[in-house]
């Protein structure tokens, strides 16, 4: 059994940074979450606009997904 100080955190990311890493827009992260190629996170707080983030291993799968092998 692991406790929470060893057991491994999930990362988050902005639609920002996925774009970054994907070097594309962020209208382009945004599309390709209501498609349903991405999950993402609504975190909401009171008074305040939800703000949308990706687990970064999915993301990370998504990427790893799409690039081409060497030979």
């Amino acid at each position: 059994m692991t406790s929470p100080r060893t057991a491994k955190r999930t990362q988050l990311v902005s639609v920002a940074e996925a774009a970054e890493r994907l070097v594309c827009s962020r209208g382009h992260v945004y599309n390709l979450i209501a498609a349903g190629a991405l999950r993402s996170v609504e975190i909401k707080a009171a008074g305040r606009r939800p703000k949308t983030r990706l687990v970064e291993d999915e993301l990370e799968a998504f990427i790893a997904g799409r690039t081409p092998r060497a030979g």
